[in-house]
């Protein structure tokens, strides 16, 4: 094999080539992964310019073809040399003379470019290769885009606030470009980590970016904290200074508050209202589209967002001042996460992690916290909305409460993430009624979708309660075991968490308010962990399960199955985790309410997680197509009135999730349009009885179809 790598130091070697024969393989290096492109050939690369290309690539190489093949792919694209959209390769087809760009998203991205060519492709809806064959001979130009889905490298910080700041400047070295196309999440990347040392240690790849703008903080960890997330976003040099302030290199500087809740505040809302606009700036950019936000808004603004694509940074900043925060907050998605840190060098580490999901940081407690008192805390807005701020010092930790560490991030960013389908289930309890009825809640009327293999021990000897516990390829480990001193209640004994390995990706420890097991759990390769003060119904344990294995985030499942809502539960993790792939798509949920037996109001919510980051688009296709895309995290009343079969229809769908008068219905579940009508008619039912004040009932109470509660 002849090797071809590009030397560039400053790119940190992301991107390789290879030739094997008539093969370029291009070699993804940050995610350990190959494309191959199979030539007419025997490839003789040449270093080409990157900026050749419309979209931004690590490194490019030229050669000679008359034809190529991709053999992998998740989709592959055609778009003029520009840029411009010309087709989607799900059929075969002929392109007249012109200059192309061939897009291909796979294991890593890849854009082909090829000049004055007539080309025949063959299409992409069989799982066979993609075929692309020129007119004649001609240079083609390969060049490739790192996924980035983890860092490339580690910022050493000494525990010095100043020190810090330095380290906060070059996070946004993961950032592609600095124009409005950076608020997707795929031209993002992830910033290196940090870890403490003994000396500031930034590695040579990672550089400061260019964006004129910069970020003053005063020399503490709170303040360095609460800025760090919008420092990142907007590519900012972090300096020390007197107040606190963002300066552009126009001369303008942008105040911001001394007071600490106060910067907070300011600091989400920038982060807020910038992003957002450069969401709507973007829509006329490399994905071309036409945004239900932007029919809303722009009617608001005392500007074009397109028309600002391509100013300098400073200059599109002084104009996004011009815009009350308050104009576009109804229509940005929930943060998914938002951080509260303590002012201590600890949680230093943490700020790559949050700022790869552009969490919002807040700053409370003590700076000489209690032994094994938590570092971090997180909140979800669909775990525990309008909570307040938890403090690190609370004790015990508010329900519905986060605890991050370290740990579990990269934890995340080692472990390969189980295929939606395969996912192994794994309850643990503690009597033989129980046992019975959580295999009937899980089997009937099918088990869901996402769910490979499950089992439910009962009564389970120490040495099994410690293999399942230790098992890295149980996805969902469900204990309703007793909880003695941090040790597991086995049939025999007692099970100690602490020391072992490689634990199952989430431990759901049920009946128990001690939060350490969950974080041991954690600690021993996890990647979240909760425990819930009560033991519930099996029809909320089937819909957790459900959510999980669809891909649902861990803190949204918790919410929606109504787990979290008849218990206190606490996890350890981003509550943005994820433990199944969605193929990169997100989760959507169809919440169907029954008016009449035939007539269902329909709305819907998207939800983002650390698999599907803010700033996606999506576009509902069902139940009406040619609908507007939208920012992916908010939940719309739609307007539809479905009927019966229609509901149906929506339970089959592939990419969401049927909620139906309070009762989760996943697609191998099998509804009819009687058992439509028959929820309807008890929901109706129900909520008659809610309207007389002597049977007040909950509406949203969800149906038991088994008779298990």
């Amino acid at each position: 094999m002849y090797q071809f790598t590009l030397q560039d130091d400053s790119l940190g070697g992301r991107i390789g080539f290879a030739v094997d024969g008539t093969t370029l393989r291009v070699r993804d290096a940050l995610e350990g992964e190959e494309l191959l492109l199979y030539a007419d050939r025997e490839p003789d690369p040449r270093p080409a310019l990157p900026e050749l290309f419309p979209f931004p690539v690590d490194r490019a190489v030229s050669f000679d073809a008359e034809s190529l093949s991709i053999p992998a792919y998740a989709s592959v694209s055609v778009r003029e040399v520009g840029g411009e959209f010309v087709a989607q390769l799900d059929d075969p087809m002929e392109l007249p003379r012109g200059s192309y760009c061939v897009d291909v998203n796979g294991v890593t991205k890849v854009l082909i470019r090829v000049t004055d060519v007539e080309m025949e492709t063959t299409g992409a809806a069989g799982s066979g290769p993609v075929e692309l064959r020129f007119d004649r001979p001609r240079t083609v130009t390969v060049g490739a885009r790192s996924l980035h889905s983890r860092p490339e490298a580690t910022i050493t910080v000494p525990d010095d606030p100043t020190a810090l700041a330095s380290a906060v400047s070059v996070l946004g070295s993961s950032i592609k470009e600095f124009s409005p196309e950076r608020s997707w999440p795929t031209l993002r990347g992830y910033p290196p980590r940090i870890e403490r040392g003994s000396a500031l240690d930034i590695p040579s790849p990672l550089v400061e970016p260019d964006t004129g703008v910069e970020v003053v903080v005063r020399p503490t960890y709170a303040d360095v904290y609460r800025l760090s997330t919008l420092a990142y976003y907007l590519g900012a040099r972090m300096v020390t200074g007197n107040a606190p302030a963002i300066r552009l290199d126009t001369g303008y500087v942008e105040s911001l508050p001394t007071d600490g809740v106060a910067l907070e505040e300011r600091s989400e809302a920038l982060l807020r209202t910038w992003f957002f606009l450069d969401t709507l700036a973007r829509t006329e950019g490399y994905v071309p589209s036409d945004r239900y936000e932007y029919e809303q808004v722009g009617p608001e603004l005392p500007f074009y967002p397109p028309n600002l694509a391509d100013r300098p940074m400073s200059e599109r900043l002084m104009e996004y001042l011009e815009v009350d925060p308050e104009t576009v907050a109804p229509y940005m998605p929930d943060w998914p996460t938002k951080a509260v840190l303590r002012p201590v060098p600890e949680a230093a580490e943490l700020l790559p992690h949050l700022a790869h999901v552009l969490a919002p940081v807040r700053v409370r407690g003590s700076a000489d916290p209690a032994v094994d008192a938590p570092v971090a805390l997180a909140t979800s807005p669909r775990f525990a909305p309008e909570r307040g701020v938890p403090n690190p010092d609370d004790d015990p930790l508010p329900a519905g409460t986060s605890v991050l560490t370290p740990t579990a991030y990269e934890n995340r960013l080692r472990r390969a993430t189980t295929s939606r389908g395969e996912v192994r289930v794994v309850a643990i309890v503690d009597a033989a009624e129980r046992a019975a009825a959580l295999r009937r809640a899980l089997s009937q009327p099918a088990v869901p979708g996402g769910v490979g293999s499950w089992d439910v021990l009962e009564r389970p000897d120490s040495e099994t309660v410690e293999s399942v516990l230790s098992d890295p390829d149980v996805d969902i480990a469900y204990c309703e075991l007793p909880i003695d001193g941090g040790r597991v209640v086995a049939a025999d004994g007692f099970v100690s968490i602490d020391g072992l390995d490689n634990a199952p990706e989430m431990v759901v420890f049920a009946g128990t308010d001690d939060i350490e097991i969950a974080r041991s759990a954690v600690a021993n390769s996890g990647l979240s962990a909760a425990v819930a003060g009560g033991i519930q119904p099996p029809v909320q344990i089937r819909g957790l399960v459900g959510l999980l294995a669809a891909g649902m985030p861990v803190a949204a499942s918790l919410s929606l199955s109504e787990y979290s809502e008849q218990t206190a539960v606490r996890l350890v993790g981003d509550p943005g985790t994820t433990l199944a792939s969605n193929n990169g798509m997100a989760v959507t949920v169809g919440t169907v309410r029954s008016r009449t037996p035939d007539e269902h109001q329909f709305e819907y919510e998207s939800v983002l997680s650390l698999s599907v980051p803010m700033g996606y688009e999506y576009t509902l296709l069902f139940p009406r197509d040619n609908r507007h895309s939208e920012l992916i995290g908010r939940t719309q009343v739609d307007g539809s009135v479905l009927n019966s079969a229609q509901v149906v229809e929506l339970s089959e769908q592939s990419d969401s999730i049927l909620r139906l008068n309070g009762s989760f219905v996943f697609r191998n579940d099998g509804l009819t349009e009687a058992q439509v009508e028959e929820s309807a008619r008890r929901a109706l039912a129900r909520n008659a009885e809610t309207d007389d004040p002597a049977n007040a009932r909950s509406d949203t109470q969800p149906e038991q179809p088994h008779g298990d509660r």
